[in-house]
């Protein structure tokens, strides 16, 4: 059978790539963004489910699979944002005491006491959800508008079982078994 030219592409390799290279570039602006402030701001990590959404929505998706993986990839980019912020920040609290310690082992360090972190910063995992629930919102609203595009049907085209309701053969002519419109009087000539 012939692929359909009007069939539209699900772009789930496309909005999974993308969504990859932003969750790392989300990941990161978020991590120096918490470096840098040198405090947890939860609207940093809601922006990782915005980039992705945003991101995502791109490749004009279709495919339903899309939004959960949307939602996925905020987690893990808030999650890889949270882990590097808190091995930089490790390492730069070290360094102002002259003790030396090299990025593999402040991640060692950090991802062991990770759970802890979280345990004692519940809020963080709220804006966590916040973000997938952005990212998620911001491609399924995309995937259902293309869905529906798509599955719109064309006024005036002729269906299997006929002519589409509102539609009309001759023009002037009303649909077969409208009414007539002079209240029923008798023309000459019928």
């Amino acid at each position: 059978m012939a692929h359909s030219d009007t069939t539209p592409r699900s772009g789930l390799v496309a909005g999974i790539a993308v969504g990859l290279i932003a969750t790392v570039v989300g990941a990161g602006a978020y991590g120096a963004i918490v470096v840098i402030t040198g405090r947890e701001l939860g609207i940093a990590a809601i922006g990782i489910g915005a980039i992705i959404g945003v991101a995502m929505m791109a490749v004009q998706p279709t495919s339903p699979v899309l939004p959960a993986l949307a939602a996925l990839f905020a987690l893990i980019g808030c999650a890889l944002g949270q882990i590097g912020a808190v091995t930089q920040l490790l390492i730069n609290e070290l360094a102002k005491e002259n003790i030396a310690m090299g990025h593999a082992e402040a991640l060692t360090n950090v991802i062991g006491g990770f759970g802890a972190f979280i345990a004692k910063e519940p809020i963080i995992l709220l804006f966590w959800v916040i973000s997938a629930a952005a990212g998620f919102s911001f491609v399924n609203n995309k995937v259902k508008a293309a869905r529906a595009a798509h599955l719109e049907p064309q006024a005036g085209v002729k269906g299997p079982g006929g002519p589409m309701p509102g539609s009309f053969g001759a023009p002037g002519q009303a649909p077969a078994g409208t009414p007539p419109q002079d209240g029923g009087a008798k023309h000459p000539g019928a």
